[in-house]
């Protein structure tokens, strides 16, 4: 019987759930081994009109590792974090403990968003132990820092990475890309300290998004399998490689329209669509668009040129 409260459980919402633990003791086991845990200010009951007033951080975090301490860390496939701050010497500790709680063998996805003012926390990536690694399925980590060393071992079965606001360089990126090889979705938004992407050979990579990276200079991809590639950023030097299976650029740099005219057509030949955003050149785009009748393969331009001040 106690196996079927669990389930059923399993099944609710997390604030169901929790409701249904605080009646009921039937359902009590079953709300500690709850396997989604979705925080966020929304989830905790708190509306738009509560979120301007000075308490509510200390409320919300208050709430947030009371259900964390009743939680037995058991079962847990999916954690969304959401974080407010304040920034002070106890908020290492409140995070640490409260991912050490939560993400177990076993958990499938991992979602931590901290607000831009406790951007100084570093993750803890002693967490992303052997029995974690072998199961985590997403990670997306939005605003701390992240440091993966040569020693962070393989995350096998790893498809989607998703980086924003994150302080995380070049090499630490390639030790974290070097041991996912089934990574499927790439994704850096806004992290300041890469200057240089290099990706592996990853023979499952099929999405790579690059975004507002200030300080990159190169990026460099050896996996082969990409079919859609977006940039938006300064120029910078761009190798795909034998980019046979790209079908879809989306791309936006100063200067992209000449690039585009001289270097796209004979680096991706089977490219289908191309959305160019550009800003203040005066180049006329012409690239030969050939058809091959055998593959049916046509390009498809998509142009938005706006003109610079």
């Amino acid at each position: 019987m106690q196996d079927i409260w669990q389930l059923i459980c399993s099944f609710l919402p997390l604030k169901d759930a929790a409701r249904a633990a605080c009646v009921s003791h039937a359902f009590q086991s079953g709300w500690s081994c709850h396997p989604s845990l979705t925080f966020s200010r929304e989830t905790m009951g708190f509306s738009e009109n509560t979120r301007r007033q000075g308490k509510v951080t200390r409320h919300y975090n208050s709430r947030v590792g009371n259900i964390l301490q009743k939680h037995s860390g058991v079962g847990v496939k999916t954690l969304n974090l959401e974080f407010y701050g304040p920034y002070n010497a106890n908020t290492s500790y409140c995070l640490d403990s409260w991912l050490q709680i939560a993400v177990t063998p076993g958990i499938e996805e991992l979602t931590l968003l901290l607000s831009s003012n406790i951007a100084n926390y570093n993750f803890p990536c002693t967490i992303l132990s052997d029995g974690i690694r072998h199961s985590i399925r997403e990670l997306d980590i939005v605003g701390c820092a992240f440091r993966p060393t040569e020693g962070i071992g393989r995350m096998g079965n790893l498809k989607i990475l998703s980086l924003c606001f994150v302080h995380i360089t070049g090499d630490e990126l390639g030790f974290l890309l070097s041991n996912s090889f089934a990574l499927e979705l790439l994704e850096l938004s806004c992290c300041s300290e890469i200057i240089f992407i290099k990706i592996p050979s990853l023979q499952r990579l099929s999405s790579l998004k690059v975004s507002q990276c200030c300080m990159l200079q190169v990026i460099e991809s050896k996996a082969l399998n990409v079919s859609s590639f977006d940039f938006d950023g300064e120029q910078v030097q761009l190798f795909l490689g034998e980019a046979l299976q790209v079908k879809k650029i989306d791309i936006s740099h100063s200067g992209v329209l000449l690039y585009a005219r001289t270097m796209l057509p004979s680096s991706t030949p089977n490219l289908e669509t191309l959305i160019i955003h550009s800003i203040g050149e005066v180049y006329t785009l012409k690239l030969k668009v050939s058809m091959d009748y055998d593959m049916h393969i046509a390009v498809v331009i998509i142009l938005y040129t706006y003109k610079g001040d």
